[in-house]
């Protein structure tokens, strides 16, 4: 994680999160249309407003489904599936059913590779999320946002704002109460991350075992492996930004029992002696081989 950043892209959903249907019709179009986005019809294609065909666009590249690319000479960008996540995603679950599919756009949201998430990547990796508030978000997300400006960059409180409550409202349970255009739940509410405790605020909750599989943990430990490395302490895991503790609010005890998931089937060895903790990947499978071999197994059941 960088230290500054020149740029803030707060408010890039428009406000609008995930939702049931988009990023399925958002990869199907692109893949029929790699220039959607630059499209006079782009909205009749999507069949949603102008608004919402941005935020669909938005969370195409958060979640690393699609990437985007300036070709040829008139600067047109275009929209492509990546190789490495969106297609195999395509292939072996594109109706984005499965909560393991959910569980890796989550990370890939979470780890912000694009710039577009930074709210999401500071609550996930810099708060701890115990009985908090609204407000009490919104001020350490102020706090930690500004820990990481260069001096004299600015940026909107109100598009702050609007983000901390995209996240809430993404990862809490859907209320089906009042307006149903305004309480419409995200897919990602599914991995029960987040939970409203009986003071009505809010606390991060780990998911639970039928909901966050033991090959998206290994998954997102490969995606932090250092390049030809093959060996992670279990601290680091736990601590690090971006890996299993923060992204999946994971603690120690939860940790080691994944890990032992891993280890029985024979993707890790795990040294625990002299006080070391160090995991070792033993697997050759590429991230993206981690998702084949999670799917193959299912489609085998």
């Amino acid at each position: 994680m960088t230290d500054y950043i020149k740029k803030v892209k707060l408010k890039g959903n428009e406000s609008f999160n995930i939702r049931e249907g988009w990023l399925r019709k958002g990869m199907r179009s692109v893949k029929d249309y790699p220039d959607l986005f630059s499209r006079s019809d782009v909205m009749e294609i999507l069949g949603v407003g102008s608004k919402m065909v941005k935020s669909i666009r938005y969370w195409l590249q958060a979640t690393h489904l699609c990437v985007e690319q300036n070709i040829g000479g008139n600067h047109a960008r275009q929209q492509f599936i990546t190789e490495d996540f969106g297609k195999i995603i395509e292939q072996y679950d594109p109706f984005f059913d499965d909560v393991f599919t959910l569980s890796l756009i989550h990370y890939h949201i979470v780890r912000n590779k694009q710039g577009l998430c930074e709210i999401w990547n500071i609550f996930f990796n810099e708060y701890d999320g115990k009985d908090f508030t609204r407000e009490n978000m919104y001020e350490m997300c102020k706090d930690y946002l500004n820990k990481r400006l260069e001096q004299g960059v600015t940026y909107s409180f109100n598009s702050l704002r609007d983000d901390c409550a995209s996240v809430i409202r993404m990862y809490q349970e859907a209320d089906h109460s009042g307006d149903p255009e305004d309480n419409l739940g995200s897919p990602l509410s599914e991995l029960g991350l987040l939970k409203k405790n009986n003071r009505g605020n809010f606390d991060k909750s780990i998911p639970s075992k039928d909901v966050l599989d033991k090959y998206a943990i290994l998954y997102v430990i490969k995606q932090n492996l250092e390049y030809e490395k093959n060996s992670v302490s279990i601290d680091e895991m736990w601590k690090s930004p971006n890996n299993i503790g923060r992204v999946f609010n994971l603690n120690r005890s939860t940790i080691n029992e994944y890990l032992d998931q891993l280890r029985a089937i024979g993707l890790i060895t795990i040294n625990r002696t002299a006080g070391l903790d160090m995991v070792y990947v033993t697997t050759e499978m590429s991230s993206a081989e981690i998702m084949k071999e999670y799917y193959e197994k299912l489609q085998a059941r």
